[in-house]
């Protein structure tokens, strides 16, 4: 795994935003100058700052509360002459080397250790003698008391969601000082060369910089051990191993949100997203990591209970209907919007949690977590959602699919494979567990009755029920990704595959307003669909496609034309799961298929992924030639 670079250069051909660092509780933004410059539009809607996992205020939004941003002082005038600046996803340590107009240069080495809320500032820099290094800390968040010494502390007691006490402390192996000065706090040092601690209600013994770097190193070596790969594109391997370091900074002692920036919705959290985020990090071996995200459903199952308390859906207590953007208790936080009338992240819970077993081959969790999610939202499909149509047959009555397309349809094929993938799931666990025997049937025959009333033309399946002939889009692919319910050769779902293609440039995107081109996300699940027909040459193009726009350090936006919510977790997990899926794919029985779906270019690779079971597939190919795979045992819970 190598270490990114980019220069003034770089800039020219992708857009840049600044270098991710934290731990899934701090979340940090450092740019070229090794510091947090604001900007009056951001980049892509982000605008640097220090962000906390769970710190959020208790308004309707849930807006997460600001920890500040950092800014520098050293240089005078003219601004930035030439820069260069590195990162290295192994272990999140940014680098930054920038000189100014004046002469002066500061050279920086930062990093958020993994297993501690400290962010590490190393600097040495160059300018006249007279000059101090000043570093203001703006923090001002809302609802605050704040009250701070000389020695570099400052303490907070901030209203919230919940009243949140703590400490901010600045530490350092160079004298300095600490003051206030208007609406900020000044770090300030003559020393050359020195480094800060920033600690974040943390106060464990700090030796060196040095030791913190080693210690983190060793906390993100097992992550890296679970799985990799290891494939001759060097752009699509720079992309899959920066997402795979993004998955893991973005994974909260919750579930997993699209970025943890307020620009990212606040940091709330979508069943819909979480899923593809879910695929990325399961079939990639990381199941500890992955498993979080139907844990964190659970544990909030009883709000999600509590809304279904009228009517005779009241007399089952495990039904579950959970918010479509919710926080860390599991209140709605989204605003008013036909978004609201979503009802495949449902059935995105129960599929996260009926993969989670299929690959770890956990019993006991079956037993104690992920069936009671699966029954909970299949129960609330069926008893809310799944309706008689004019036949006397099941259907999907009206909800919104894709947003693209609108509210209030009929049937929609994709949120109608959801529901199918998700009455199977049912069926399939209660009766390993050897439970509900009498609704498994009832699961089975309206899953049936669903894939039969699938909206059609003769010719394709269309997005939804009476859909015009000149609408399109990419849900047309939920058939064969992510649900896997019909047959890639069926005829009408080919036609639909090829119906979106032919239309992708005009409906490409999530939202109608962002305008044309394809979205980040929807590349990677074209490739997946691709994959998933053995399409190797296909899959790899569209993720090389992919590929080429992305930001300057392969970072993923939501949407790269519109420069839209740069390091956006639901690509990053697709396109984790896009990649690997080219690699590993199982039959209907779990035994795994080696390379299913690769170019024929591709003569040299290798990986190590996940496969059923909790068993691990490590495979390398040598001159087109599978040389060896071996079937890795199970790890334990506590590896």
């Amino acid at each position: 795994m190598k270490e990114i670079c980019i220069t003034q250069e770089t800039i020219r051909n992708h857009r840049y935003t600044p270098a991710a660092i934290g731990n899934g509780d701090l979340s940090l933004l450092i740019d070229c100058e090794g510091m947090q410059r604001q900007t009056e539009s951001g980049w892509g809607k982000l605008v640097p700052g220090i962000w906390r996992a769970g710190h959020r205020y208790n308004t309707m939004r849930g807006e997460l509360i600001p920890f500040g941003y950092f800014l520098t002082d050293v240089q005078s005038g003219d601004g930035v002459q030439e820069f260069r600046q590195s990162l290295d996803p192994r272990c999140g340590l940014v680098k930054s080397d920038c000189v100014y107009g004046d002469g002066s240069r500061v050279v920086s080495e930062t990093f958020c250790c993994l297993h501690r809320n400290v962010v590490v500032l190393k600097r040495r820099w160059e300018a006249p003698p007279d000059r101090e290094f000043r570093l203001r800390y703006c923090f001002n968040p809302k609802y605050a008391e704040l009250n701070w010494n000389e020695n570099g502390t400052i303490e907070y007691s901030i209203d919230g969601i919940r009243l949140f006490h703590g400490e901010i402390r600045f530490e350092s192996d160079a004298p300095f000082s600490f003051r206030r000065e208007n609406d900020a706090f000044v770090w300030s040092t003559k020393a050359r060369e020195f480094t800060l601690f920033l600690r974040f209600d943390d106060s464990g013994p700090i030796r060196s910089a040095e030791e913190l770097l080693e210690q983190s190193r060793r906390k993100w070596d097992p992550y890296w051990e679970e799985g990799y790969v290891k494939v001759p594109s060097e752009k699509l391997q720079r992309a899959y191993d920066l997402a795979q370091y993004h998955l893991r900074i973005s994974s909260t002692a919750w579930g997993m949100p699209t970025g943890i920036y307020a620009s990212h919705w606040n940091s709330l959290f979508f069943a819909f997203d979480e899923y593809f985020m879910f695929m990325g990090l399961a079939t990639s071996g990381h199941l500890e990591t992955a498993a979080r995200i139907p844990a964190f459903r659970h544990s909030i199952r009883a709000s999600a209970n509590r809304r279904m308390e009228s009517g005779k859906v009241a007399r089952e207590p495990g039904v579950l209907c959970y918010p479509w953007e919710t926080n860390e208790i599991g209140e709605e936080n989204a605003s008013r919007g036909f978004w609201n009338d979503h009802i495949f992240h449902a059935s995105h819970i129960a599929l996260a949690a009926y993969e989670a077993f299929r690959f770890s081959g956990d019993r006991v969790r079956l037993a104690e977590q992920w069936y009671p999610l699966i029954w909970g939202s299949v129960e609330y499909l069926r008893i809310v959602h799944i309706v008689r149509g004019k036949d006397g047959t099941a259907e999907i009555g009206c909800c919104t699919d894709l947003e693209r397309l609108g509210a209030m349809r009929t049937n929609p094929f994709m949120t109608a494979c959801s529901v199918i993938a998700t009455l199977r799931a049912a069926a399939e666990t209660a009766e390993l567990l050897g439970k509900d025997a009498d609704l498994v049937p009832l699961w089975r025959r309206l899953a049936e009755e669903l894939r039969k009333n699938l909206p059609h033309d003769g010719i394709r399946y269309l997005p939804y029920e009476g859909c015009p002939p000149d609408v399109h889009s990419i849900g047309q692919f939920a058939g064969i990704y992510p649900y896997g319910v019909l047959d890639p050769e069926d005829p009408l779902q080919k036609g639909a595959c090829a119906d979106y293609i032919q239309a992708r440039e005009s409906c490409g995107n999530m939202y109608a307003s962002a305008g044309r081109g394809i979205c980040s996300w929807y590349l990677c699940w074209e490739s997946l669909m691709e994959s998933s027909r053995g399409n190797g040459e296909r899959a790899c193009e569209v993720l090389e496609t992919l590929a080429d726009s992305c930001g300057c350090f392969g970072e993923l936006f939501e949407i790269y034309s519109c420069g839209y919510r740069p390091w956006f977790t639901t690509a990053e997990g697709e396109m984790v799961h896009a990649l690997n899926n080219m690699l590993l794919q199982f039959h209907s029985d779990g035994t795994p298929r080696v390379a299913p779906a690769v170019p024929s270019s591709w003569r040299e690779f290798e990986f190590r992924l996940q496969g059923r079971g909790g068993t691990r597939i490590e495979a390398v190919v040598r001159n087109g030639t599978l040389k060896t795979c071996n079937l890795l045992p199970p790890k334990s819970r506590e590896e």
